[in-house]
């Protein structure tokens, strides 16, 4: 794996989607800010792998601690680190074992607009994209994915506190 891509998308993306291209079969399609998208030569749930260990974390991991707190077992949005969590979203109909998740970042979602009963259009800054979902799962899914970062703060908040105190001059904690 080139490592630059993961790096490239942490920084400036705001999606990934799994598509099936000619000649060349199920592969991920990666959706930037400013505009541009890019098709990589792998399948989706293998970016979305690496992209977890450049994070350090992984899916279970996920799943396990975050999800009994939002109530679900499936489709639970990924914490990366303070304001990056990955939330999922169906966005195609599967031919076969491929997968049918696409993965969008939180803070890049500016709007949901209800297409039909069961489709609803995500609204990036740069880009629109349909996904298998109504209105009101997708609401519900941002609203998992801000209570999972308020846990996540929760968590790693005490830490990180400790770790500018000790690292403040005495100066600098009359004003922390």
């Amino acid at each position: 794996m080139n490592w630059k891509e993961v790096k490239h998308f942490a920084a400036l993306g705001q999606a990934f989607v799994p598509v099936n291209l000619e000649n060349r079969g199920d592969s991920v399609k990666l959706f930037f800010r400013d505009g541009t998208t890019r098709c990589l030569d792998m399948r989706s749930d293998l970016f979305l792998k690496h992209l977890l260990t450049f994070f350090g974390t992984s899916a279970a991991i996920n799943r396990h601690r975050y999800g009994e707190l939002v109530g679900k077992k499936q489709l639970v949005p990924i914490i990366l680190s303070y304001g990056f969590t990955l939330i999922p979203f169906n966005v195609r109909e599967p031919i076969g074992r491929q997968s049918r998740i696409g993965w969008f970042v939180s803070r890049e979602i500016e709007r949901f607009r209800k297409q039909s009963s069961h489709i609803t259009i995500v609204e990036l800054s740069s880009h629109d994209i349909p996904v298998f979902h109504s209105q009101k799962f997708c609401l519900d899914q941002l609203k998992n994915a801000k209570w999972i970062e308020m846990c996540y703060g929760e968590i790693h908040e005490p830490h990180r506190r400790r770790w500018i105190i000790s690292g403040a001059a005495p100066c600098e904690m009359l004003t922390l």
